[in-house]
């Protein structure tokens, strides 16, 4: 774990901690325990682990995890698959997608659970890779791996978290960008971008799929009422209205990004990548390529839509 210290107080509080500890270092007395932890409800007090503990297990699991480890950094594909159970191939096929590979063990403790019927280690790791499309990433990770005793000791399951290391991170990270706003003033000036998980996606095609039927009430149930256009304000009649003035409508989403500033409100934003043909009931044609972004509220329904169009063949001047 990396510590970062802010001040030079703080720093020196910390190093008299240290003195004092190396100083004086702590005893710890293991008489009489056997075992420790506990195995929480997760699933309910009726899980049947619930409340076991645990006990250290033989270093024999440490030298297993290792040697996994050291056949996944050679990309021994052939010597990983001997040493796991069958249905852990597809993680050893994900080699097949690596240049090179680096899984760096820092620490393990190999655990068993009190009666269970197999032996997993806690592995903390740095691991780097190159891809052989040429994207790199770096992530300190947190690994389980899973030793059924009935599958010979072979690694029958795992577990991960990660934390991209950034500097050494070309793709994969939680946040990025920046937003800098029309006043470069505003508070959220500076801060970076995450991604929004509040359904745009899907609502954005249903609503799509619903103007594509020409369904101008089903479709409106996705606006707020009423709800801007490129700074001009649309009630649901006015989107009824145009709908009805059209003979069909083919709008193709083929690119979705739902994002967010961070550390804001739950408002969020979806940038869109679209093809678009409308015909309207007196045969006029418009066909463009269509960038947007459309804004979503703390309801979660759209309340401004900003329109960018590049033009493929119209019969008029308007959308």
């Amino acid at each position: 774990m990396k510590l970062d210290y802010d001040s030079l107080p703080t720093l020196m509080l910390v190093a008299a901690g240290l003195f004092v500890m190396f100083a004086s270092p702590p005893i710890v007395n293991y008489e009489g325990v056997e075992s420790a932890g506990r195995n929480m409800p997760f699933d309910g007090e009726e899980n049947p682990n619930y409340g076991k503990a645990y006990v250290l297990e033989s270093n024999d699991y440490v030298e297993k995890a290792l040697a996994l480890t050291e056949a996944y950094s050679n990309l021994d594909k052939e010597k990983f698959s001997s040493l796991a159970h069958e249905r852990m191939l597809p993680f050893a096929d994900q080699m097949d997608d690596q240049e090179s590979y680096s899984w760096k063990p820092w620490a393990m403790v190999p655990l068993r659970m009190v009666g269970d019927d197999g032996a997993f280690v806690v592995s903390w790791s740095y691991d780097e890779s190159v891809q052989k499309n040429g994207s790199k990433a770096a992530s300190h990770y947190i690994d389980i791996l899973r030793f059924n005793d009935e599958d010979e000791g072979k690694l029958s399951g795992m577990w991960s978290t990660l934390r991209r290391d950034a500097e050494n991170s070309e793709y994969g990270l939680p946040e990025g960008g920046k937003f800098i706003g029309r006043d470069p003033e505003n508070e959220w000036s500076g801060r970076p971008f995450v991604f929004s998980n509040r359904g745009e996606v899907e609502k954005l095609e249903s609503m799509l799929a619903l103007m594509n039927d020409m369904d101008a009430d089903g479709a409106s149930e996705y606006f707020t009422d009423p709800f801007t256009f490129n700074g001009s304000e649309i009630t649901h009649e006015n989107l009824r209205e145009l709908i009805a003035g059209r003979k069909s409508q083919n709008w193709d989403a083929w690119s979705m990004i739902p994002i967010k500033i961070k550390d804001t409100d739950p408002q969020s934003g979806l940038i869109v990548w679209s093809t678009a043909r409308v015909e309207t009931n007196e045969g006029n044609v418009w066909e463009a390529d269509v960038s947007e972004t459309y804004f979503f509220d703390l309801d979660g329904k759209i309340s401004s839509v900003t329109q960018y169009a590049k033009p493929v063949s119209s019969t008029e001047d308007s959308e």
